[in-house]
């Protein structure tokens, strides 16, 4: 079976948006884990760092990662509740 050019452009799509989930989860344990107080700043910098990476999920549409996107949202807020 060969694949196409889309189909392996959706895949290789879907893998670095999968590691920008990773990403985002040890990003915020490097810049947050041993805050024992969160900045104004500090939150702004990490809701534009959720916003950006929830708008790159979103424009996929792909069910899968959307769900991924959730499970990670979750994971950080029961951590992080002061950036939600």
């Amino acid at each position: 079976m060969t694949v196409s050019p889309n189909q392996d452009f959706e895949r290789i799509l879907q893998d670095n948006l999968k590691s920008e989930l990773d990403w985002l989860v040890d990003e915020f344990e490097m810049l947050f884990k041993n805050k024992k107080e969160v900045s104004k700043e500090e939150i702004s910098l990490g809701n534009q760092i959720l916003d950006n990476v929830i708008d790159n999920i979103k424009t996929n549409n792909n069910e899968e990662l959307l769900n991924l996107l959730a499970i990670t949202l979750n994971k950080i807020e029961s951590t992080y509740p002061e950036f939600f």
